[in-house]
């Protein structure tokens, strides 16, 4: 929420701050990993929400994508079966008879008589006993998340890939909770390892920050700016993840480097620009050391840089940091063939609790008024909230 004012007509603009916070917040649910690409259900979600599954083994398939199949083990859902050992469905993957696969079967929703739904994940010894071991939702999730430590990155890709999901799943605070479960070895050795997918070492990243104890918290942090320094050509999926890791370590000097390197520098590449954002963001959200307003001040640099202006404006409206008021209202006039940035500025003008905000929005409304109306009706389209007369 806004800073609370004596002003009535203040107090009644306060919704516009949040919707500059849902503009950013509804990117991402904040309870996941901060770091983490898009996520799929992992093996024990897909166990949990299934009214029926079992490892079998494909049989026989026809050209309608049906298959045949005999089951092995059913894990849940054994009435469903009766003592009837095959089965026969639609799968919706292609794998040739012989095959192993989870199969995973949903009847909610339908009617008594229809065709239950199946989806099948192709799997081999190995993945099954991991699968089989695995702990459900029910499990704490600190015991969960110590079980799925030993499998990352483990040489099944099946098995790595659901062991990352589900830390993916977990929210910042449990993962902080367990990390003394993880190897800083481990994670040193995969974030520098090229066969390790890019969008996973967002999160080692992070995790070399929460796992490194006290007395390794400078070499880890030395490592982590190792590899924020290092030549690099391509784009980078996890390089957000080291940046907030290395933020967590190094505190303000961290903040230093990554604002002269991206923010401050006119030269940066954006998809640079955009890790640093999600690393200052997260820590704003999780971090201690820095102030947000020492944070804002470093977002406010990317006011110059039209294709980040509007973000920045909105991070410094969702931080509440009112500081910022004349290198906003500066934007609006620069930005005239950039509607985002304008509706940014308004927003933010709608949100600070200063009077000097209130007389920037009058002239702005005097010299643009039919821009300022656009900018108005979109932002009380998408909040829902009525502008105060």
């Amino acid at each position: 929420m806004a800073r609370k004012s004596n002003s009535a007509g203040t107090a009644a603009l306060v919704p516009w701050a949040l919707l500059l916070v849902a503009l950013i917040v509804l990117a991402r649910p904040a309870v996941a990993c901060p770091f983490c690409t898009a996520l799929g259900p992992t093996l024990a979600q897909l166990r949990e929400q299934a009214d029926v599954a079992a490892l079998a083994e494909i049989v026989d398939t026809d050209d309608q994508g049906r298959a045949t199949l005999r089951l092995h083990t059913v894990v849940t859902g054994g009435d469903a079966f009766g003592t009837e050992q095959s089965l026969t469905a639609k799968l919706d993957v292609a794998a040739r008879p012989g095959a192993l696969v989870l199969v995973f079967g949903d009847a909610a929703g339908h009617a008594q008589d229809a065709e239950r739904l199946w989806h099948a994940v192709p799997v081999n010894e190995i993945g099954y006993a991991y699968f089989a071991r695995s702990p459900t939702l029910r499990t704490p999730t600190l015991e969960r998340l110590r079980y799925f430590a030993a499998y990352l990155e483990h040489p099944d890709p099946l098995v790595a890939e659901d062991a990352y999901l589900e830390f993916g799943h977990a929210s910042f605070d449990d993962v902080a909770r367990m990390a003394d479960a993880l190897s800083g070895e481990k994670l040193y050795r995969w974030l520098l390892d090229p066969g390790v997918p890019e969008a996973r070492k967002g999160f080692y990243g992070l995790a070399v920050a929460l796992a490194a104890p006290p007395s390794e918290r400078a070499a880890s942090a030395e490592f982590l700016r190792q590899r924020i320094v290092a030549p690099e050509n391509d784009f980078r999926a996890g390089f957000d993840g080291v940046l907030g890791g290395y933020l967590l370590l190094s505190g303000l000097s961290g903040l230093e480097l990554i604002e002269s390197r991206y923010l401050a520098n006119a030269e940066s590449a954006d998809g640079d620009v955009r890790h640093a954002l999600t690393a200052l963001r997260f820590y704003a959200e999780y971090g201690r050391e820095i102030s947000r307003p020492r944070l804002a001040r470093a977002v406010a640099r990317l006011l110059v840089r039209q294709e980040f202006a509007a973000e920045a404006i909105t991070d410094l409206a969702r931080w509440q940091v009112w500081e910022a008021l004349d290198a906003v209202i500066g934007v609006y006039s620069r930005s005239t063939s950039d509607e985002r940035a304008r509706r940014a500025v308004v927003g933010y003008l709608l949100a600070c609790p200063a009077a000097e905000a209130r007389q920037a929005l009058a002239r702005l409304r005097s010299d643009d008024p039919a821009g300022i109306a656009a900018a108005e009706q979109v932002l009380s389209r998408t909040s829902g909230v009525r502008l105060a007369e």
